[in-house]
This record gives structure tokens, sequence and C-alpha cells, in this order.
């Protein structure tokens, strides 16, 4: 019945955490160069992203728009801004009269401009009819499309009529709007082709109504083309008609359209940043064709966006880049050779686009301080630290905002980091303050930690992952979904029950040595007492976690079973966290079954699953430290030559190493973490903790000195218990899910159950079939 419910649990862990959480897209993304901060809002739709492109403000409420601005002109800039942003925005058809306070309506109301004044009356009774959404609850659907054509109309007849030019073009794109929304494509197509396109100026209403009649085309590489131009013309239509691009027509048949090199420059530039791969060929084509252009530069910083991606994700997280784009991971063993492949690629790529950048005058182009910024940037990625220090240091003696300035100071950091040689890398006082002013910036932190743990500076790497936020708590809690750090290590395995991290003390529960180990808590103790802000900073977790290390490092050492060592490292752990987390003699509860440290039971005298049958003789209060002590003082015990009783002390031994495996009592000797899957991790001990490798050695040690046949029939079953889960876990897979299955490999497999039945066929059964029957035998040592 035992090994039932245990098979049970076995199987049933396996989808426990099936539903999980798991990192990915711009949760993992690293990037150290925010686009918001150069000045190109305009293109913010299309800033990198693993979220694609996303529909957003074009202009922010303190930017000037093309058509209010056209307005101003139009009143001879004799009104302020504010006056047109008032009536475009805010006023509706009733608002428009000779009483209004509104500058702009003041000044056409003056200057007898009726036909304005109508315009806009006009245009404010066409706004209704300017949407799909009609009447939210459909019951003006019959009225609708008949009022919307006779507007329609209307707008074509006064644009006829009319001979101010400006109001011309306006009206024609008010019956472009209107014909649209009536899904009229062919008098799209005519109303522009007729006016518009012998409009002399090309302003922001010509590449509104150009926007229509995009969508108008059905010749595809031409409506690519008009969809460029819009791109280019338009901001606030850049999201939507990248949505009417047709990405399967040849670039050559767009260009064949266009008539100069702006135009030529404007297929690259929308082509180019609608790729999410490399696009330095466009880049290169469009500064060919147009070398002093916003676009151009923006391009730029999105294609510097992809790079640190594409090298900073993998190389600092191990994971993919937030966008795949060159997949090498699938062709690789080994986790570190496909990241280095990945990396090492993307490198190289960075290197092609700072090789063209330096074959230009940077002082010629749009916006030389990205360009310099992006030079310096290109250089630290692609490992050149001391020319990347020197120019950022120049950057920094030009004003600039603060925080342009503090992302130059962010990159510097990483770079003077990075550029130490391997065992004495530190962090350097040039980089504290730094660190400072940016220590919510968790991928910042997590990136120095990286550099200086590369670098062999694993204690100052372990106090910069103790400053971060547990990934899980900043997305459920905080919804800080981005500032959030998960990484993976070269040794990770996919069918882990977690194959990531998000905390210092899970990493380093894995990833350090004992040695590592040591040397993190003589920096802490030696520093813990400091002052100064970034002292108090750095040691702000650790300092108060203490305790926590020493009895990870204790943890580690039962790992290797260096029992002295172990012991010596749990003594220095305080009562409260052995209170607090490895006894239960101050609970009501044993604690939550798959998560809680409590010691269910003592491990010498009680095993799992298995009811009482040892009386207990020493009564020591259970935690990691009397445990260590006491193993200790047992196979002493067991190995002095003169013990009349090493058969016992051998088999409590055995008990208390059984125990400290998944299936024991004392799990939390060797794991902070129980699942009944028993999912695999990377741990040193990884054998001995599900295949029970030293209980074996110390079962067989008690047979060999078993002096009756009921207790070495007893010894044969429990070595016999062990080497079931060693089979376990040589052959998982081979009898899930059928307990039949399971019970026939186990047996078959199993030489101690053979040789328990063939030395001792008449306890056989008994042993076998129910474990309430150990006490007897245990009794019958003597």
């Amino acid at each position: 019945m035992k090994n039932f419910l245990g098979f049970i649990a076995l199987l049933a862990s396996n989808s426990l955490f099936a539903c999980g959480f798991y990192p990915y897209g711009e949760e993992l993304r690293f990037s150290f160069f925010n686009p918001d901060l150069m000045g190109y809002h305009s293109y913010s739709e299309f800033y990198y992203s693993a979220n694609s492109f996303q529909s957003n403000a074009a202009y922010r409420d303190f930017d000037k728009t093309p058509n209010e601005l056209l307005w101003v002109k139009y009143c001879k800039n004799k009104i302020s801004y504010q006056a047109v942003q008032e009536v475009m925005n805010g006023m509706t058809l009733g608002d428009i009269h000779s009483r209004s306070q509104n500058a702009m309506l003041i000044y056409l109301y003056q200057n007898k401009d009726f036909e304005a004044i109508n315009y806009l009356k006009f245009a404010k009774n066409c706004e209704f009819f300017n949407s799909w959404m009609e009447d939210p609850w459909e019951r003006n659907e019959v009225q609708a499309s008949p009022v919307r054509k006779k507007l329609l109309e209307k707008a074509i007849l006064l644009s006829k009529q009319t001979k101010n030019e400006a109001l011309k073009f306006r009206y024609t794109f008010l019956a472009i709007r209107l014909a649209f929304y009536s899904q009229d494509l062919v008098k799209i197509r005519m109303l522009f082709d007729t006016v518009f396109k012998e409009k002399p100026s090309k302003d922001i209403l010509f590449y509104w109504g150009l926007y229509f009649r995009t969508i108008a085309e059905e010749d595809k590489a031409l409506a690519n083309f008009y969809a460029s131009q819009v791109f280019v013309n338009a901001p606030e239509k850049r999201f939507v008609i990248s949505q009417y691009y047709h990405s399967d027509i040849p670039l050559e048949q767009v260009l064949a359209f266009a008539k100069t090199n702006d135009e030529r420059a404007n297929v690259y530039l929308f082509a180019g940043i609608l790729k999410h791969d490399k696009s330095l060929e466009y880049f290169k084509k469009v500064h060919e064709y147009r070398p002093k252009f916003d676009g151009l530069s923006f391009m730029l910083l999105r294609e510097m966006n992809k790079i640190e991606d594409w090298v900073f994700t993998p190389y600092y997280s191990l994971f993919e880049p937030s966008v795949e784009t060159n997949s090498y991971w699938q062709e690789e063993v080994s986790v570190f050779a496909a990241v280095q492949k990945r990396v090492v690629a993307d490198r190289n790529y960075a290197g092609e686009l700072l090789r063209f950048i330096n074959g230009l005058d940077l002082n010629s182009v749009e916006n030389p301080m990205l360009w310099k910024t992006c030079k310096a940037y290109l250089l630290f990625i692609t490992k050149d630290y001391n020319s990347s220090i020197a120019l950022l240091n120049e950057l920094q003696k030009v004003k600039q905002s603060e925080l342009v300035t503090n992302q130059l100071e962010i990159i510097e950091a990483l770079a003077l980091t990075a550029n130490q040689a391997y065992g004495s890398a530190i962090l350097l006082n040039e980089v504290k303050p730094v660190i400072l002013r940016n220590k919510n910036h968790q991928k910042f932190l997590f990136a120095l930690g990286r550099e200086l743990e590369y670098k062999g500076n694993t204690s100052d790497a372990a106090l910069l992952y103790s400053t971060l936020g547990k990934g899980y708590e900043n997305y459920y809690e905080n919804h800080d979904y981005y500032n959030s750090v998960y990484w993976k290590t070269v040794t990770n395995a996919t069918d882990n029950y977690s194959d990531f991290y998000t905390n210092y003390f899970d990493y380093i529960n894995v990833m350090y040595t004992p040695g590592q180990m040591e040397a993190l808590i003589d920096n802490v103790y030696k520093n813990r007492d400091k002052e100064d802000e970034f002292s108090v900073f750095k040691y702000n977790v650790l300092k108060t976690e203490l305790p926590l290390l020493y009895d990870l490092l204790g943890t580690k050492y039962i790992r290797q079973n260096k029992l002295t060592k172990a012991m010596q490292s749990f003594k220095k752990v305080d009562a409260k966290l052995w209170n607090e987390k490895y006894t239960n003699w101050e609970r009501d509860n044993n604690g939550w079954f798959f998560g809680d440290k409590i010691f269910d039971q003592n491990p010498f005298y009680v095993v799992k699953y298995t009811p009482e049958f040892i009386p207990i003789k020493d009564t020591v209060r259970i935690n990691k430290y009397t445990v260590t002590r006491q193993l200790i003082k047992y196979i002493n015990k067991a190995e002095n030559p003169n013990e009349k009783n090493k058969d016992y002390y051998y088999f409590l031994v055995g008990n208390c190493y059984y125990n400290m495996t998944h299936f024991g009592n004392a799990w939390m000797m060797r794991r902070y973490y129980w699942t009944g899957g028993g999912n695999p991790t990377t741990l040193e001990d990884e054998r001995e903790y599900y295949e029970c490798l030293s209980a074996k050695t110390y079962y067989l040690l008690a047979l060999k000195n078993a002096k009756t046949d009921k207790f070495k029939a007893l010894c044969l079953r429990m070595i016999a218990r062990c080497e079931a889960n060693r089979l376990i876990h040589a052959d998982n897979d081979s009898f899930k899910g059928d307990y039949n299955r399971f019970q026939n490999y186990i047996m078959a497999n199993n030489k101690y159950y053979k040789e328990l039945k063939e030395k001792y066929p008449n306890y056989y059964n008994e042993l076998t079939s129910n474990c309430d029957a150990f006490g007897k035998y245990f009794s019958a040592r003597r």
C-alpha cells in the first residue's frame, strides 16, 4: 500500500505545475538604449519590441500637428496654435458662431471669411459619419448611409464651387473620407486622382488623402509605394498604413514608381522598418538617397535595439532573444555553445553596422549626437571597450538632458565593468554612483553582476543579484512586467521543474561552489556595517541573511558528504532560522506538503511511509545542525572496531541517508524545494538524492555486520527499496502510467528482492507486502 501511494504521488505530480508561469517576449529583452529619449516619438509605434508594432499617439499633448499648423498659416500666423487646437478638438458644430471668444473664429469673422467658417461647420457636421460606429445601438443604420451619401455629394460640389484653393482640397479630403466609410473605393480613386494629384504642394492633406488612396489601390506594388510615402509624411497614419503593406511584393516593383531620391528613400525606410530581422542593406540605401533624414536616424535607433536584444538577451540571460530571427538553438547540444554561436554572429553584425557608420561624416547626418552615441554603444557591443569608454567620455562633455546623460552613463558603466581582467574585476568607484541612480533598473544591475561573474567575481555578482526584486512578485503584484530579470545557466535542463531563475538564492543554491559561498559570506561579514550609501544598498539584503547563507553552505557540504564542514557551517546558523524553517517542535501542524521545510520526523528512527519500528533512544531537537552532528556520531560508533552494535548504528546511518533523499522525511538536508514528481535538477548530488546510494551502502554494511536472519532479511528489504529508487531514476519512463507494469519492472530487475526471496523465503512475503511487520524484524536483531 505504501509503495502504491508513493507511485500515485509520483505520477500525479508530473502535471502539477504544467500551467505555471514562464517568461517570454518583453519580459526577457535586455535593453539599455531607451528610444523614447532620443526625440523620435512620432515613430514610437515602431519602436523595436517583442510586442511587435502597437498603436500609439504619434503626437504628444505638447506637439504641434501639421494640420493645425496649416490652419495657423491659413490665418496668416495671426492666431495662436492653441486657438486652432481648441476649434479642432474641443468644439462642436454649435460652438461655431460670431459670438465666440476663440481667437481663430474671431479672426475669421472679422475678415469675413465665411467660406472658411462654413467649411468648419460642414466638417463638424461630417464627424459623426466619418466612423464605422454610426450608432452603438444600430438604430439609425438605415438612415446613416443615405445621409453620408448626401454629405459626400455635397462635399464634392462644394469642392468644385469654391475658389479658395485651400478649402478645395479640404472639401475633397472630406469627400474621400466619406467615400471610405461608404466603402466606395472607386470614388476614392477618382477624387484623389482628379484633385490631389494636381496639388502643387504636398502638405498633410495630400498625405491624408493618399492614405485612403493607398487602401483603394488594386495594384499591390503601387499601393506599397503610396504606403511608404504616407508612412514618412503622415505620422498619425503610420501604424494603420503598415497594416496595408504587401510584404510579398518584390521591392524592385515598388521602386519602379519612385521618381525622386526622397521617394526611393521612403520606400526603403518603410520596408526596412517593417523587417524584424537585419535591415542594414535597407539602411544603407536610405542613407544613399536621403542622408539627412529623421527616418534614417530612427532606423538606426531601431537597429540598435534589435542588436542589443540579439546580443545581450542571450549573453546575459541565456534565453533566446525576445524576437527570434536567426535560430541556432536547435543545432547545438550545448546551451552554452548555442549562445556563443548566436552572440558571436550578432556581434559580427554589430561590427558591420559600426564599419558603415565609421565611413560617414557624422556631423552631416540629421542627429549627430544620436549617431555618435550609437557608435559608442556599438564599440561596447563589439568589445572594443577602450574606444567605447573614450567616446562616451567625450559625449558626456556635451550638455544633454539628464535622462540622455544617464543613458550614456549606463553604457559606460557596463563597458568599464566588462573592461577588466579575469580574476581582478570589481565594482569600480566610477560605476557605483551610476548604480545608485539606477538601482531600480533590474536588467542593468543584473548585467553588471553577470559581467562580474564572467570575470570571476562571484561575490559582487551575488550581491547585485540580491538587490533584484523577485520576477514573480513584479509580474503579479506590481504589474512591472518588463523590469524583471529571468535567467538560465549553462547547466539548466529543459525538463527541470523550472529551468530559469528569478532571485539570487535559487541561483547560488545551484551554481555556487562551497568555496564561492565562503568568499561571499566573508565579504558580507566584513562589510555589513559600512554606512556609506553604496554599501548600505549593496549589503542591505545579504547582511540580514547570513544565517541562510551559512545554512546553504552547510547544505552544499552535505551534498558533497563533507559532514564535518557541514556541521561547522550549520553551527553558525542562529536558532531563529532553525525554529522558523526546520523544526516542528513549536508548531501545531507540519506545514504544506509540497513546500514547507519542516522536518517531519527523526530521520534516524522513522522511515517515511513506514510505521515506526525502531525504539527512539537518543532524543534531539531536529534541525540540520543536530542531524549532522548525530550522523557523525553514529558513523563514528559504527566504524569503531570495538563497537558491539555496529549493525545497529550502520542501520541508523542508512536510515538517515535514506531520509535525506527525495523519498525521506529529511529531504531538506539536501534541497530547498520538494515536488512529488521528482523533477530533475543539475545539483551535484542528483543521483544520490534520487537513487539512495549512500543509504544502500550503509544498509549493506548493516547486513554485513548483522547477526540474525530476520535482521539480515530486514536489511535486504531496505537495500531493495534503495535499489528500486535507483531503477526508477535510471529508467523513469519505462513504467510511467501503469502501476502493474511498474511493479513487474521493479521485481524483475531488482537483484536484492531476488536475493531476499532466495535466502529468506519464509520472510519474503511478509516483508514485501506489509511494512507493518518491520518492527518485529528489527526487534529480532539480537
